[in-house]
């Protein structure tokens, strides 16, 4: 199985971070550095580039990566894991509006026309899998579980926004995908 990993804003992708050596354990996992400065529409089309030259068969995102796996996964009818989603981008960006450094020291600038152009993640049409961490200090998993009541969800106690149980996790991504994967045509992972 072909996994895209979509890391947060400010962070990038790294091949030996926790959660992409997990998720190796269950298909070979491509990522891309994303610049969340850049228009939502400019991203969108980075990470559909990369779903077509890898042959992506799952999405999974953290945080922004986790608004993003579901915003494209419904696109482009992918299986999608959201792990302590950004419900409402708009709300959890407008914090960092202008001159910033990122989790490795890069500095940033974050126009409010950017922020702008999120609007809240589309509830009505979720079928993915979502993992909250009840630690998570940034996001309040009770208000994602109260927007998105009626989709696969693992809850942990502890944990924190970076999520601490991947690993606890990987049975259940591999048996989601597997079902989507055939609801939507593409054959088991």
């Amino acid at each position: 199985m072909n996994i895209l990993y979509i890391h947060g804003f400010g962070s990038k992708f790294k091949s030996q971070s926790d959660k992409v050596k997990s998720l190796s354990s269950i298909g070979v996992v491509h990522g891309i550095d994303i610049d969340y400065t850049d228009r939502k529409s400019d991203i969108i089309s980075q990470l559909e580039s990369v779903i077509i030259q890898e042959d992506i068969e799952l999405l999974v995102g953290t945080s922004m990566g986790g608004y993003f796996s579901a915003e494209v996964g419904l696109m482009v009818g992918l299986p999608y894991v959201m792990i302590n989603p950004a419900m409402n981008p708009r709300t959890t960006l407008s914090k960092y509006i202008g001159e910033g450094v990122d989790y490795y020291g890069r500095p940033y600038h974050l126009e409010e026309s950017t922020v702008e152009e999120y609007d809240q993640m589309a509830l009505e049409k979720q079928h993915g899998l979502l993992l909250l961490d009840k630690g998570d200090e940034l996001i309040d998993y009770r208000e994602t579980v109260r927007l998105l009541p009626d989709i696969q969800t693992l809850i942990f106690e502890g944990g924190s926004h970076r999520f601490d149980h991947i690993d606890e996790s990987l049975e259940t991504i591999q048996q989601y995908a597997n079902r989507l994967s055939v609801v939507l045509g593409f054959g088991e992972c």
